[in-house]
C-alpha cells in the first residue's frame, strides 16, 4: 500500500490540559446510512471492546460512509480518538487495516462550510473530501488518536471506508477529548 504508516510509528497516548474530559460521552450519533448491524448510538458509549464475536460493531455496506457526532455545543477539541472494529476474538491476532479515514470538526451540521479537517488518508478522493497525504494506518485495540490542537467545534464527523481485507465499514467506539 502507498502512504502506509509503520505500526511502531503509532502514538497511544496525548497530552492535553487537565481540564479536558471526554465530551462526546452519550451524545447523538447520526450517519450518512443507517448500519446494517449494531445500533447507531454504541459508538459513544464509553465501550470501545468490539466483544467476542464483534457483537458491539456498527457496520456500514454503503461507502464510502461517514458518523457525525453532536457534542451540544462548541467545544475546544483537543483529541479524537477511533476504534474500528477488529472483528471476531480469533481475527484480533492480525490487526486490520482500514483505508480512507477522515477526521473532521465544523460548527456546521451539514458540514458544508467552517470545516477542519484533523486526519485524510483517503489517497484517492474515494471519500469526495479531497486527497489526504496523511498514511493509512493498521488498526488496533488501542484505536488510533488525532490531535485537534484545541480547534472549537460543535460536531465531529469521521468517514470511513472499507477494511483493506474486504468488507463494511465497521466502528466500534469514537471518544472525543475536550472542554
Amino acid at each position: 500500500m502507498p502512504n502506509f504508516e509503520k505500526p511502531e510509528a503509532v502514538k497511544k497516548a496525548f497530552l492535553a490540559p487537565a481540564d479536558t474530559k471526554i465530551v462526546s460521552l452519550n451524545k447523538p450519533v447520526t450517519s450518512s446510512t443507517p448500519p446494517t448491524k449494531g445500533q447507531i448510538g454504541w459508538i459513544t458509549d464509553d465501550e470501545a471492546f468490539c466483544g467476542q464475536e464483534g457483537e458491539n460493531t456498527v457496520s456500514f455496506e454503503t461507502l464510502p460512509c461517514w458518523i457525525q457526532i453532536d457534542l451540544g455545543s462548541k467545544h475546544l477539541i483537543d483529541q479524537v480518538w477511533l476504534w474500528h472494529d477488529q472483528g471476531t476474538l480469533a481475527r484480533r491476532l492480525t490487526p486490520e487495516v482500514f483505508e480512507d479515514v477522515i477526521v473532521q470538526l465544523s460548527n456546521d451540521a451539514k458540514f458544508a462550510s467552517d470545516v477542519v479537517t484533523l486526519f485524510n488518508s483517503d489517497d484517492d478522493d474515494s471519500c469526495g473530501q479531497g486527497k489526504g497525504t496523511d498514511p493509512t494506518y493498521m488498526d488496533s485495540n488501542h484505536g488510533r488518536g488525532v490531535p485537534a490542537g484545541g480547534q472549537q467545534a460543535r460536531y465531529v464527523r469521521i468517514w470511513g471506508g472499507k477494511a483493506y481485507s474486504g468488507g463494511p465499514c465497521r466502528f466500534t467506539e469514537v471518544t472525543v477529548w475536550g472542554r
